[in-house]
């Protein structure tokens, strides 16, 4: 078993010519000039008082790399890189790749870090499908590009800190759930350095070993000889596209190729994890980079006028690090009905009509939880559905998929969405970073909400995160007003590209609204809608079931000649100034206002400020609940009995009759007969 042995750590291995060192080699010269700020050619000079980024991955990455381009043959393979500490690497490649002059290159190092320049990690790299931020999801998200590319080879280079993470060790363990796609594969890389980030990994190289064979894997492993390198990487290659599990450890000394000091400082081990601590004022540091550098130089890797060798360009162009974007179905017929509603359909379960648009529209569900219980029944007749108790690698799996060109939605409880968050907001970060290429949407439908649910099975907070980016962000979240409505508003996010879409809406039966469309609804029994002498309260309400309990009480209301209006904020991150100011227009300051949704009220405090600037009084989730789902309900303040009192708290006169305890019997439901007027404002 090749250990980790620092006192004892080799120095650069000689080259005589072999592209895959040479490759190497380049790398790592090209990394360290670039988070050091040094001039190219090599050794170079100080462009910058300070280092930035990151270093002692790279070459570890870079060691990986060339040996598996050296035996993948001329068709070449994806790399997914794991971790944003590559940002180094992920530049030398491109410059291995492409034809740059020197003085572009030292350009490129001295701005690196720098006021005005790149940000330390990379970002905006056109089609490239993974940047680390979260160390862990690059495992399933390769796994996902493979099962969603035929004939793509996917290898994925993470860190042995990176296997201490939850979303990796999902990957690892569930390889077979989302195999690779016909003559597709997936091949791991563990770049075994000995640290994670800036102290020891808790896996040893045995340890790691022992663990992968356990879960059915082949475990290869080759230290720092090119010879047994290029063996193991050639082996590694024919077991995956064999189909056998297959996981090649490279175990090198994080920081190798480097002194193990520079400047009288330790630089190996997890004290490379940074060069920021190098001061390139020092110019006996500055010395001993030049000489280490001029000596992995030898024999010259690298020309005199900065020219990398045509050999090194040709393996570097066998690795792609940009997936380009598949051709993608075009947008379905719209199934919405346009205009006002009679009213409302007989009770039907919105997750219901979002199963059957899922399915219609061929989209790789993943899911965490039990897809009967998520009402999934269509897309599991059409296999659709791939599950695993394992929110945050469903996540990774639908983020690769998407990548590759297949629409797929991760379907979750409300209650356990939030562990999605870290992922869909670094997918956010990258799309918003990088050019349009017609990709289609990260789809995040949460049901089984919490007003149904136990105490346990309540959270709203995703909902929060999306909304916050909601205004900056190529994110859409949407709340739907009945089963209809979800079946037309998830067409609609499915037709949308280069985004993240969530829908939120619950698998009870519920009144099915009519919805006419945009990002506010305006309902009201009939003739409760006159537009001339205005609603005497309104309900600003968020999501299905409370949109039903603000319509039930307008009715109860109209009966003794009150109007109340419910304006629904189908799409609150998407109100522009035209609906947000006929909102305003219907809903004067001085009529009594309430908002309501079972999404906790400060989640949608910017919304509900926007429509209606002046004082409120709002009501939502806020950990609340009860024996049965409509004492879950009272207990947060949002049945149509607790409306009409925040209401008529609020100074709107409703008789007796009307002011019932929160939780009082309901009374009968929306009639299907009831002529209800829906509109856009």
């Amino acid at each position: 078993m090749t250990a980790i042995h620092p006192a004892a750590a080799r120095p650069a291995p000689r080259s005589t010519g072999g592209a895959a060192l040479d490759y190497w080699r380049t790398a790592c010269l090209l990394a360290f000039s670039h988070t050091a700020g040094l001039s190219w050619p090599p050794p170079g000079r100080p462009q910058r008082s300070r280092a930035s980024g990151h270093w002692g991955c790279n070459p570890g990455i870079a060691w990986a790399a060339a040996h598996l381009a050296q035996e993948s043959g001329d068709d070449g393979f994806l790399l997914v890189v794991g971790t944003g500490h590559a940002g180094s690497f992920t530049f030398a490649h491109q410059v291995m790749c492409t034809d740059r002059p020197a003085a572009a290159v030292s350009a490129a190092t001295a701005r690196y870090g720098a006021p005005g320049g790149e940000p330390s990690e990379p970002m905006g790299e056109p089609d490239v499908p993974y940047v680390g931020g979260e160390l862990g999801p690059a495992l399933g998200v390769a796994q996902g590009i493979a099962a969603g590319r035929p004939g793509l080879r996917v290898a994925v280079v993470i860190g042995d800190g990176e296997c201490e993470t939850p979303a990796a060790l999902a990957a690892f363990a569930h390889h077979d759930v989302l195999p690779p796609a016909p003559g597709a594969c997936w091949l791991p890389v563990v770049n075994v350095n000995g640290a994670r980030m800036g102290a020891p990994a808790r896996f040893t190289p045995e340890r790691l070993r022992r663990m992968l064979t356990g879960l059915g894997y082949h475990v290869l492993v080759s230290g720092d000889r090119g010879d047994l390198a290029a063996r193991t990487a050639r082996q590694a290659w024919s077991l995956a596209s064999s189909g056998e599990p297959v996981v090649w450890l490279s175990v090198t000394e994080k920081g190798w190729p480097a002194p193990a000091e520079l400047g009288g400082r330790p630089f190996r081990g997890h004290h490379a994890h940074k060069a920021a601590g190098l001061d390139l004022a020092d110019p006996v540091l500055v010395d001993d980079v030049r000489r280490w550098l001029g000596e992995l130089n030898d024999p010259p890797a690298v020309g005199p006028a900065g020219d990398i060798a045509p050999s090194v360009r040709d393996l570097a162009r066998r690795i792609r690090i940009e997936l380009p974007a598949a051709a993608v179905p075009g947008p379905a017929p719209s199934s919405r009905r346009p205009g006002a509603q009679p009213g409302p359909a007989p009770a039907a379960p919105p997750m219901r009509e979002v199963d059957r648009m899922l399915a219609q529209r061929s989209v790789r569900v993943l899911s965490p939880d039990e897809g009967s219980s998520n009402r999934l029944e269509h897309c599991l007749g059409a296999g659709l559905v791939t599950e695993v108790l394992a929110e945050e690698l469903c996540c990774a799996w639908a983020w690769g998929l998407t990548e590759a060109g297949i629409p797929a939605a991760v379907v979750s409880y409300e209650a356990f969405a939030p562990l999605l968050a870290t992922q869909l907001a670094q997918y956010l970060k990258l799309l918003g970073s990088r050019p349009p290429a017609g990709r289609p949407p990260l789809t995040v439908v949460l049901t089984s909400l919490g007003w149904g649910n136990s105490p346990t099975h309540q959270n709203t907070d995703l909902a929060g995160v999306l909304l916050a980016r909601a205004g900056h962000s190529p994110v859409r979240v949407v709340l739907p007003i009945g089963a209809a409505s979800a079946a037309s508003r998830l067409q609609d996010l499915l037709d949308e590209r280069d985004s993240v879409g969530a829908l939120i809406c619950s698998k009870q039966p519920l009144p099915d609204l009519p919805d006419p469309g945009g990002p506010v609804v305006v309902l009201a029994p009939a003739g409760g809608d006159d537009r001339r002498a205005g609603f005497d309260a309104t309900i600003i309400t968020a999501g299905d079931v409370v949109t039903v309990e603000a319509l039930s009480a307008s009715h109860l209301a109209a009966a003794h000649g009150v109007r109340i209006g419910v304006v629904a904020l189908v799409e609150p991150g998407r109100l522009d100034a035209a609906t947000i100011d006929a909102v305003r227009a219907m809903s004067p300051a001085t009529a009594p206002t309430v908002c309501a949704s079972w999404v906790a009220a400060h989640h949608l405090a910017a919304a509900y400020a926007a429509v209606h600037p002046e004082p409120a009084r709002h009501v939502g989730y806020r950990e609340r609940w009860g024996a049965t789902p409509w004492d879950t309900l009272a207990a947060n303040g949002l049945t149509r009995w607790s409306l009409l009192r925040e209401l008529h708290d609020a100074g709107l006169v409703l008789p007796d009759d009307l002011l019932r305890p929160a939780g009082a019997d309901p009374g009968p439901a929306l009639q299907a007969d009831l002529t209800i007027e829906a509109r856009r404002p």
